[in-house]
């Protein structure tokens, strides 16, 4: 057994982690890092980043298809499954390897192995390798994440019923899927595979898909999918499930009997509070199991933080590196708060979405007086060059004061678009000063521009 002592310690190597890591060894802590698998978390490793890899092939393909449109003739495309997988790997691999080596530049010491707070200011290890590390600590920041929740009555046991880890492993396209959960992760998927070849099927309890975006975008959603022949079913579940050899065959509440080949459990997350011994120093959880933070992030324990997805709110990777950010910097005495005011999020999927503050009926809930402002994607000049014509762009602001309280977008780009409204926002301007910020043309910015000037009346394009 061997002893080490650290300014911090930081549980888990993921986006909340690694951020709060980097910014506190900048800033002359010593730091150690304990994670048990690869670094970067499950963004990096069976998240964001496969993910949005295995998108952009499926993108790319559905855009071949379509490239006859634009007077481009070209055979039918075929997708080399093993390639596409091969190449996600390799960008996984360069990625943990561009952290690893952050980490030695940065002094950051990494172990490998199972991290458990002991008492106030102690933390043991047991190492991939069986060896047993005990670190003392001036402070500990807890940033173990989350990991899929499996509903009833499915089981990850169960061969051929998966998580998105097992998902982003497969070995060859299925030839049917069935998708538990509309929400991004379900969404983004039904996407992916159908345009791979699958034939998909997606089962949602809630009465629509992607619940928590805007009910226009949710709906043109619903119906691109349909039209690409995923089969959606809404106000329902799964009651019960039996094999027949490799195939599933499932009963939903309604009596639907529906068959597949894969299984993927996409009904939420569940944090990651458990056997890292919490217990030990009484942190206080939600009754979910979440970790209890006050605005500083520090738990009820003093000198212990908590950051990222086990602590919930938005689970979002650029969510947990703020907050591991903004936990350090409080460590190093600077005393910030987290504020989730302006927080954007993307989601990709048939056509791209971008989201930030809040929608139309969450600012009428707060009795916030709203003018809203919508530019279609049907009435872009550069749209109707790149034949992206659905979608919009949709901007609420308070019609009182001017200010922007929001902003939804689907369509071309929304997923980079949507940070001009977000930096308006954390930068206080108006209405009136993005409808006046001349954009050039002919781009897509210009949507932005155009829905702002709709906002107080007047767009030139629509």
């Amino acid at each position: 057994m061997s002893i080490k002592k650290a300014d911090l310690v930081v549980l888990g190597g993921g986006p909340g982690g690694y951020a709060a890591s980097m910014r506190a060894s900048k800033s002359g802590l010593t730091t150690i890092v304990v994670e048990k698998d690869n670094l970067g978390g499950v963004c990096l490793n069976c998240g964001c980043i496969p993910t949005k890899t295995l998108y952009h092939v499926a993108r790319t393909l559905d855009d071949i298809k379509k490239a006859v449109t634009l007077g481009i003739d070209v055979s039918s495309p075929k997708l080399d499954f093993k390639k596409a997988m091969a190449r996600k790997d390799r960008i996984i691999e360069m990625q943990r390897r561009a952290l690893e080596s952050n980490f030695k530049k940065n002094n950051i010491e990494l172990i490998k192995g199972i991290g458990e707070i002991t008492a106030r200011g102690k933390v043991s290890v047991r190492t991939s390798d069986g060896q047993e590390i005990k670190i003392e600590t001036k402070n500990i920041i807890i940033a173990t994440g989350s990991s899929a929740f499996i509903a009833e009555p499915f089981d990850l046991s169960e061969d051929g019923i998966m998580d998105n880890t097992k998902l982003l492993s497969l070995e060859q396209v299925p030839e049917s899927l069935l998708i538990i959960g509309g929400g991004v992760i379900g969404i983004e998927a039904a996407n992916i595979f159908s345009s791979f070849g699958s034939s998909v099927t997606v089962i949602e309890i809630l009465p629509r898909i992607l619940s928590v975006e805007d009910e226009e975008i949710s709906k043109i959603i619903f119906n691109i999918l349909k039209h690409k022949g995923v089969d959606i079913f809404t106000d329902s579940k799964i009651e019960s499930f039996k094999k027949n050899g490799s195939r599933f065959i499932c009963t939903s509440c309604s009596g639907d009997k529906l068959t597949a080949d894969k299984i993927l459990m996409a009904v939420g997350r569940k944090p990651n509070s458990e056997g890292i011994g919490i217990e030990n120093v009484g942190i206080n959880l939600s009754k979910n199991g979440y970790i209890k933070v006050d605005s500083h992030l520090e738990t009820n324990v003093e000198g212990i933080y908590a950051v990222g997805d086990v602590i919930g709110g938005f689970q979002l990777a650029h969510v947990a590196s703020e907050e591991g950010k903004i936990a350090a910097e409080n460590i190093l005495g600077k005393v910030k708060e987290i504020s989730y005011d302006v927080i954007p999020w993307t989601v990709f999927t048939a056509l791209e979405i971008g989201a930030v503050g809040l929608n139309e009926k969450q600012a009428r809930k707060k009795n916030i007086k709203i003018c809203t402002g919508i530019f279609p994607f049907s009435s872009s000049g550069k749209a109707y060059i790149t034949g992206e014509t659905e979608g919009f762009v949709k901007i609420i602001s308070n019609s009182e004061t001017g200010e922007i309280v929001g902003a939804q977008m689907i369509g071309p780009r929304a997923s980079n678009l949507i940070h001009e409204v977000a930096v308006a926002m954390k930068g206080e301007l108006l209405i009136d000063d993005l409808a006046s910020t001349v954009h050039s043309h002919p781009t897509f910015s210009e949507a932005v521009m155009e829905a702002a000037e709709d906002c107080v009346g007047i767009a030139t394009y629509k």
